[in-house]
């Protein structure tokens, strides 16, 4: 299935996440395994499309990471299908490096729709609303690469599906995330 179909699925009633499960392609992989997470910046910066390709490139360069061709092409894909899916005009891309349990909680964002994928290490954890006391076999992991769109709470007040970064503190692991979100989605 293209992305954009598997992706599309977001905007029925309904449906509070949508998934697209890949796997990453051979030189994005040999790309990510090459870098040192530890000496990598966090970066965020908002663009439109047309600025897109620039953008990826100069934020990239600026958190110190090696020259990449295909995680910007990977990128750029990515927010070019948020765009598509939800006729957004301007977007907040974050790439992170998450050491600690980051967003442990399960939650839905104050966004329309947000993006997710991870690159390197466990993916996002994602559940069934409602309830605080989830038991294990309730708890679904993205694997690296897949990407789902979560709807957001102000699209969907009392989500039925939470999600939360997997507890990681003090494991020695590390977890590369991108993060997409529409500008009208603040």
């Amino acid at each position: 299935m293209r992305p954009h179909e598997a992706l599309a699925r977001i905007a029925r009633p309904g449906t509070d996440v949508a998934l697209w499960e890949r796997h990453l392609d051979a030189a994005l992989e040999q790309e990510l395994a090459a870098l040192k997470l530890a000496e990598l910046d966090d970066l965020t910066f908002e663009c439109t499309i047309p600025d897109l390709a620039a953008g990826i490139a100069q934020a990239l360069d600026d958190a110190g990471y090696p020259h990449c061709p295909a995680l910007r092409r990977d990128i750029a894909m990515l927010a070019r299908c948020h765009v598509e899916v939800l006729a957004a005009e301007r977007i907040r891309l974050r790439l992170e490096v998450i050491e600690t349990d980051a967003c442990r909680r399960f939650h839905a964002d104050f966004v329309t729709v947000r993006t997710i994928t991870t690159y390197l290490g466990r993916g996002t954890q994602w559940t069934q609303a409602p309830g605080s006391d989830w038991q294990p076999e309730m708890i679904r992991e993205l694997s690296a690469g897949t990407v789902a769109m979560f709807k957001g709470r102000l699209l969907q007040p009392e989500p039925s599906i939470l999600h939360r970064s997997p507890p990681i503190a003090e494991s020695g692991e590390s977890r590369l995330v991108l993060v997409i979100d529409s500008m009208e989605a603040r």
